[in-house]
């Protein structure tokens, strides 16, 4: 079980990142928003269907029989840090925000949840990969 524990944790970020932007964002809020132009519904559409593809191939990765597991893992982990990871700059870009006028999304410490899991699943991807490249190196 320890030996897994990586793959297990990059397994729940493969998860997280199927399921957590199509709960967020599949709604009026984001998607089917009225001040959403056909265009940025387009592109979101278009993100959240890459997240729901690549997040099986990574479970897939991860946990097929392969002579390269560290690829295998890599791979795995980049999926979901490439999905959370341009949160951070997407934010740096000028005239952007984590969250519309008059939308305030829930806050832990103050900090919008959408940043907080963003920020808490490439961790998991990012541990994930170390623990697995780790405890499978001392194998």
């Amino acid at each position: 079980m320890q030996r897994n524990i990586g793959r297990l944790l990059l397994s729940l970020a493969a998860i997280i990142t199927a399921v957590a932007p199509v709960l967020a964002d599949w709604n009026e809020s984001h998607i089917f928003s009225k001040q959403w132009s056909p265009h940025a519904r387009f592109h979101g559409v278009a993100a959240l269907c890459m997240a729901l593809i690549l997040s099986p191939m990574s479970l897939w990765l991860l946990w097929r029989r392969t002579p390269d597991p560290d690829t295998a893992a890599t791979v795995a982990a980049l999926v979901p840090i490439s999905y959370w990871g341009p949160f951070f700059i997407a934010a740096a870009v000028p005239g952007t925000a984590f969250e519309d006028p008059g939308h305030h999304l829930p806050r832990v410490a103050g900090v919008p949840t959408n940043v907080l899991g963003a920020a808490a699943s490439v961790l998991t991807a990012a541990t994930g990969w170390y623990l697995d490249r780790r405890l499978r190196v001392r194998d």
